[in-house]
């Protein structure tokens, strides 16, 4: 398997990152949120063909990501765009560089919905999102970043899916703020299909102004396969029971 690298534009759209819901995933459409979709810049890795079923499928994603978000929603989302006509699971190696472009190698990136490790349902036609979180002495120089796609494996999955939203509940099922000590999530399926879903509680670091807010700490709470209008219950597990600052669900390939 080949790996394709994209550099993200320079300009951070003004497109909400967040707007598209918990699944993090929203039709692929005309106006102003289909005009976030910038071109990018695409190289194939040495030694990579320019034929193949891969290739052609990883030809179909393109990639920007929001360092600072408009008040109110998530910092540091990384934006996927699959204009394929098949869902799809990637493994991305993210990168981090510099106002210059230049690869800060002392800087780590975790994807909080498994983009970087084959957890996250890019599904057909669809702008789905991962939230990124940089560790290291130079997170301050972070600009940008580099994708490779290091693996993608096609998967079934409905088309144009709602997202599943997640329901923090108490002990007795009654539903809880997210910020407030919850015992488990309940997730409804509104799509007639069976889908796959996985949620995370993050808690935010705040930072000094100018600066992005980062994911202090993710807490995953499992994934589950629902079917087509039916409830599913994953319990809250760890530092997640005394309530979340983002609570969010994101589609995950099939367990």
């Amino acid at each position: 398997m080949c790996g394709l690298d994209w550099h993200t534009p320079r300009v951070i759209s003004t497109v909400d990152p967040a707007a598209s819901g918990p699944a993090s995933s929203c039709r692929l459409r005309r106006g102003a949120r289909g005009a976030a979709v910038l071109l990018l810049t695409l190289t194939a890795a040495a030694g990579c063909s320019s034929g193949g079923s891969d290739t052609a499928r990883a030809d179909q994603l393109s990639f920007v990501f929001h360092r600072i978000g408009p008040s109110g929603y998530m910092d540091q989302m990384l934006e996927i765009t699959n204009a394929g006509r098949s869902a799809l699971v990637p493994t991305l190696k993210i990168t981090a560089v510099d106002e210059a472009g230049v690869a800060l190698p002392g800087v780590t990136v975790t994807a909080a919905y498994g983009a970087d490790r084959a957890g996250l349902v890019l599904a057909a036609r669809e702008t789905s999102y991962d939230v990124l979180s940089f560790a290291g002495a130079d997170t301050a120089k972070v600009a940008d970043v580099r994708v490779t796609v290091g693996g993608l494996t096609t998967v079934d999955f409905p088309e144009a899916p709602d997202p599943v939203e997640p329901q923090p509940v108490d002990d007795q099922g009654q539903p809880r703020e997210k910020y407030e000590p919850f015992d488990a999530v309940v997730l409804t399926n509104p799509n007639s299909g069976t889908v796959s879903a996985g949620v995370v509680c993050i808690a935010w670091d705040q930072p000094p102004d100018g600066q992005p807010q980062q994911a202090r700490k993710v807490t995953p709470l499992g994934t589950t396969t629902i079917e087509g209008g039916a409830s599913a219950t994953l319990p809250a597990q760890g530092d997640a029971r005394k309530g979340c600052d983002s609570l969010k669900a994101y589609f995950a390939p099939p367990s």
